[in-house]
Parts: structure tokens; sequence; C-alpha cells
């Protein structure tokens, strides 16, 4: 059965590393993954192993959020709530592997917590009415920080993951996470410190049970992220053993 899964947490923590590292667990496990790039600074292409500039985000595309909305541009306009979005993954979805697929839609580009505007309308329409198969699940790499919880776009989730790296303002974005996410009802909610070294695991367990914050998966830092980095290649094909049984454990429990 598939799975709706977001990923959430601090610029910087590797949301998206892990959104990526995701992905190739569930295609190993027999799954289509269609992933969801929601940040505002779109990295999640990069982080498959797609070319530069091969990712434009739907919501810079202006002509379909108006076509799709009735917007007309103008501040205060009117637009339609439930613009039509059916199609839009067929249409724009790019093809990683035969099981991997990638919707880069981007984000809002108004400052406020809670913006309403066409293309909030767009996100929350297609995030809201996209249809999966059975075996398809859908990976949502939401914006960094809290805004996609403000927005509303996180509902309906089997599962949220918050990805900490070692660092206090990481984990104080965690806790302030946990706290709003409360309110997803069923959905499980799991914590993935990132970026670990042994010398510092102890001190991170010591300082994320201070702060309230569990600690479900540990994800070890590792060179070879960084160097694919350089070399403009993709980490969903990178296996991590303890990493991938913790995660399938996690999956088997949703």
């Amino acid at each position: 059965m598939g799975l709706k899964i977001a990923v959430a947490g601090k610029g910087g923590a590797g949301k998206t590393t892990v959104c990526a590292l995701l992905a190739g667990i569930l295609s190993r496990a027999g799954h289509r993954i269609l992933l969801v790039d929601l940040d505002s600074d779109p990295n999640l292409a990069s982080a498959l192993g797609f070319p530069p500039d091969a990712a434009q985000p739907l919501v810079h595309r202006k002509e379909l959020i108006a076509e799709r909305t009735g917007s007309t541009g103008e501040p205060g306009g009117m637009f339609l709530l439930n613009p039509r979005v059916s199609d839009i993954a067929e249409k724009f979805a790019l093809r990683r592997t035969e099981r991997v697929f990638l919707l880069p839609v981007g984000t809002i580009e108004m400052a406020g917590e809670g913006c309403f505007c066409p293309q909030a309308a767009f996100v929350k329409a297609l995030v809201r009415r996209l249809i999966l198969d059975d075996d398809e699940s859908l990976l949502l790499d939401l914006e960094a920080g809290l805004e996609s919880f403000g927005r509303s776009v996180v509902e309906g989730l089997d599962l949220l993951l918050i990805v900490v790296e070692p660092g206090m303002r990481s984990l104080d974005t965690a806790r302030r996470i946990l706290a709003m996410a409360s309110s997803l009802g069923g959905c499980a909610i799991r914590v993935v410190a990132n970026k670990v070294r042994t010398e510092n695991l102890e001190t991170l367990q010591v300082r994320m049970r201070e702060n309230g914050v569990p600690l479900d998966l540990t994800l070890s830092y590792r060179e070879e992220f960084a160097r694919r980095d350089l070399d403009g290649a993709g980490v969903f094909d990178f296996a991590d053993p303890t990493f991938e049984e913790g995660i399938l454990k996690v999956l088997q429990a949703c």
C-alpha cells in the first residue's frame, strides 16, 4: 500500500538528502515514488542526479498558475480556491528511473505565515489531490522551517520525518515543528539525526532529551554525500544498511 510521507527540518539539516535516500529505499522495496519538492530553495532534483536547471518549479510558471486559478496577477484579485490539478503530475513529473519521479513544485514567494494567494491555492490543491496507486508512495520535501505547517499544506500524512543536525538551532526548529505537528491526527512522527559523528553522538542524545526531541533514527556523517554533491551526482542510490533497516521498520509500523 502506498504511503504519504513528508520530510521537514531546518534549512541545511539535510532533509533533502533524507528525502532522496528514502526514495531509494522505497524503490528497492518495490514502490513507485513521486517526490514533490516544496522547498523555496529546491535542491531535490540535484539530490536525485538531474542536471542543473532541469526542474523549473511549477510556482514559477505564471501562465500555468493563471490558467488553473483564473488569476490576473493583480494583488487582491479573484482566483479559484479549487483549481484543476488532476493532470499536473502526468504532464510535469520528471522521470529519474522507472520507479522514481520528481514533481518540482517550489513554494510561495510571499512573506507571512498563512499567506493565501493563487500559488498557495494551486499548491494546496495539488498536494491534496495527487492520486496514488496501491504501490505508489508520495514523498514531500517540505519548505525549510515551519511555513508548510502554517499554510496547511501538510494534511493526510502517514509519516512525518523531522530531520535534525547536531546543533541547537536545528533542535529548536525540530521542537517547534513537533509542537505544530501535534494537529496532524494519526500521522506517525519520527526524528532523524543527520550528519552524526561518533564522537558527538552522546552529547547530541543528551541535548535532544533536554529539549524534548526524540531520537528515532540516525544517519552518520559521510564524506561520500559531499563528494557526490560536488560531482552533481544523486544520492538516492546510496545504501546505508543501518539507516535503511531503521526506515523500513518505521514504514512497516505506519
